[in-house]
């Protein structure tokens, strides 16, 4: 089964096209080709939010267990009145106002869009189910129909390197999610909604610092509460540069002070102006979860093996290292986002996190055999076997921000050397190279960073680089790089044109070898690693490449991967560009910081996407990366095992109180 988002014109005044064309729907756009719509901002009355059907509201919420009056009266209440709050703060910056006359122009244009969602979903995953990343969907596509008690259990790939928020770093966020909480999630429609925080933050006059209010009715998995004093210590934690912090420093990298206000409000500072988009996705990542202050102080060290936080679950003290992780019910929690289907303690007893690793067939039969639920796995003949398998269920995730793609280390030989970086942008097959990633079916490549669909994409930069060997092969042949007898480039000094790629499971590293090779003459070093010692070595700038991708709304996105301040950390930012050598400090009067910085300081949506597209041109123009391909994500899940709403938000995690157990 297929299916498509719905469609209408308060979709398209509120989030034009950016809620549809992500995921397969900015797949179908880049078959499209780029479609530029002229808007300009007009009132636009909030009663248009207030005129949702409430018959799409029961469809979306389904069965519960409860009436469905009390479930439509909940939902449009709580949802519809987010909905507006988040209008309320992004009006400035988002653009949110079309043209009342081209607003039929633009519905056809989305018209369009859905026929070829149908036609590339089906062409290329048969028997799965393809979705935005903006909606929450069934297990098994079945009626919500919860049972307490028993065990769920999800995966993750590798030992979790810890569980203390400030200092964790590699694959740690999936099992972290199970017990932290943070003060703003996103929900449904690509939207933050308040989750610890009690209201959206309200921005001072001078815009820079925002007064965030708290909810007064949460209590940490040891009963200490939660208020302004314990959300200050742990922002005080990621912000301290003493620290060794992990993940976090892209979160706060443009957070400057914290401090309370009264026992419910914080109040963060920020040393330039943030728009309160850009404001609000660094606070709603996932790093930044609430951990117990009290818990921290008196563990230490060992309170990165032994963690207290808010979540559904908690710590049950069983982490079997490279095999499991086991947490317990929260039986208090009662403080989910509102846009959840289910609120209140989670149905199952336990949550297990079983620990696999990157080899996509040793995983799937993991999961065929009972070991896990629901598992993640890229490697399409698996994923396409299972899902011809009545019993299971594979749902498949897309979203916009950036897509599959391969940075180069710009400051690392040969790679310092720009014709030699665009030499592998001309040269690279694409088409070969992301075969495999997508199961052997028409591949839907990307020639920019920025997939279709996300705010700030340049169509300029994406012109730039066609697959051409003769031009990429006259690069070099320019550059001095003569090919040896053996059939490999070489420099004048005799040096072999090499590039070290680790191959950590990742479903292109074979083909790209082998096309990079053959096309090019430059010798590529696949060396066998797994993920915490290839995380490591990156950071510190040991590889010419790898294979990551990110999801996000907008070219914010950029910000963490490129930002200067981003490199030497554990920020999965690998390209070095415009690097001074000073791990997480800006490099002084670095142009990309400059646009990345201007745009999310910028109050205007036009002028912020304008620097947006003009970050990403130059960052192409330098060839900093290789975009490769904007593809879903498929989870196997087994509905005899486990029900429920699988609903994963922009960092790819589910809330996992939304599951419960379907075994007997």
């Amino acid at each position: 089964m297929i299916k498509t988002p719905s469609v209408s014109r308060r979709l398209v005044l509120r989030t034009g096209l950016a809620g549809l064309a992500g995921g397969v729907g900015a797949a179908a756009l880049a078959a499209c080709g780029e479609t530029q719509v002229v808007t300009k901002e007009v009132p636009v009355e909030t009663t248009v939010i207030k005129e949702v059907p409430v018959e799409k509201i029961v469809r979306e919420t389904e069965v519960r267990e409860v009436p469905v009056e009390k479930i439509v009266t909940r939902q449009v209440d709580k949802i519809v009145t987010q909905t507006v709050e988040v209008q309320k703060v992004v009006e400035k910056v988002v653009t949110q106002t079309v043209e009342v006359e081209k607003v039929v122009e633009v519905e056809k244009i989305v018209e369009k869009v859905v026929e070829k969602i149908v036609e590339a979903a089906a062409e290329r995953a048969p028997g799965i189910d393809i979705y935005n990343l903006d909606e929450s969907v069934a297990i098994g596509a079945k009626p919500w129909d919860p049972k307490p008690g028993g065990e769920v259990s999800y995966m993750t790939f590798g030992n979790p390197t810890g569980f203390d928020p400030a200092t964790w770093g590699g694959r740690s966020a999936e099992p972290a999610a199970v017990m932290y909480d943070l003060l703003y999630t996103y929900g449904k429609g690509n939207l933050i909604y308040p989750h610890l925080a009690s209201d959206l933050p309200e921005p001072a006059d001078d815009k820079l610092s925002w007064v965030i209010p708290l909810r007064n009715d949460v209590v940490f998995h040891d009963g200490e509460p939660f208020n302004a004093d314990a959300a200050v210590f742990n922002f005080q934690r990621f912000l301290d540069p003493d620290l060794a912090r992990g993940h976090v420093i892209r979160d706060v990298a443009s957070m400057g002070s914290v401090e309370k206000v009264d026992d419910f409000k914080i109040r963060i500072s920020t040393p330039q102006p943030q728009s309160p988009p850009s404001f609000l996705h660094s606070i709603a990542h996932q790093h930044t979860g609430m951990a117990s202050p009290k818990a921290v102080t008196e563990r230490g060290e060992a309170f990165s093996r032994d963690p207290v936080g808010t979540g559904p679950f908690k710590w049950s003290g069983v982490w079997e290292d490279d095999v499991k992780v086991v947490f317990d019910r929260n039986e208090d929690y009662n403080w989910g986002p509102s846009f959840l289907a289910h609120q209140g303690a989670p149905y199952p007893d336990r949550l297990r996190i079983q620990i696999l690793g990157y080899n996509m067939t040793d995983n799937a039969a993991a999961f065929e055999a009972g070991e896990v639920d629901i598992c993640l796995n890229w490697s399409f003949a698996d994923y396409k076997r299972v899902s011809e398998n009545a019993k299971y269920h594979v749902i498949g995730y897309a979203a916009p921000g950036m897509g599959q793609y391969m940075p180069l280390h710009t400051q690392l030989w040969p790679l310092d050397d720009l014709n030699v970086r665009k030499a592998l942008l001309f040269g690279v097959d694409r088409r070969t190279v992301t075969v495999r990633a997508n199961g052997g079916t028409a591949p839907l490549n990307i020639s920019n960073l920025l997939v279709p669909g996300t705010i700030g994409r340049s169509a300029e930069a994406g012109q730039l680089y066609t697959y051409d060997v003769g031009i990429a092969n006259q690069i070099l042949d320019e550059a001095g790089y003569a090919k040896g007898e053996d059939g490999f480039r070489y420099a004048s000094d005799g040096r072999r044109l090499e590039i070290s790629y680790p191959d950590r499971g990742d479903p292109v590293v074979e083909l790209f070898k082998l096309d990079v090779e053959k096309n090019l003459g430059i010798f590529v070093d696949i060396p066998k690693m797994d993920g915490a010692t290839h995380r490591e070595g990156a950071s510190k700038g040991l590889y010419h490449t790898t294979w990551i991708g990110v999801a996000a709304p907008s070219g914010d996105v950029m910000y963490d991967r490129f930002h200067t301040a981003s490199y030497g950390g554990a920020n999965r930012s690998y390209s070095f560009f415009e690097y001074d050598g000073i791990p997480e400090s800006a490099t002084p009067n670095a142009k990309i910081d400059g646009l990345l910085e201007a745009a999310r300081a910028s109050f205007d949506a036009e002028e912020a996407k304008a620097l947006w597209e003009e970050a990403e041109l130059y960052l192409m123009e330098n060839a900093v990366a290789i975009p490769l391909v904007h593809d879903y994500l498929p989870w196997l899940t087994n509905p005899d095992r486990i029900g429920g709403e699988l609903f994963l938000g922009i960092d790819y995690l589910p809330f996992f109180g939304q599951f419960y157990s379907t075994q007997e």
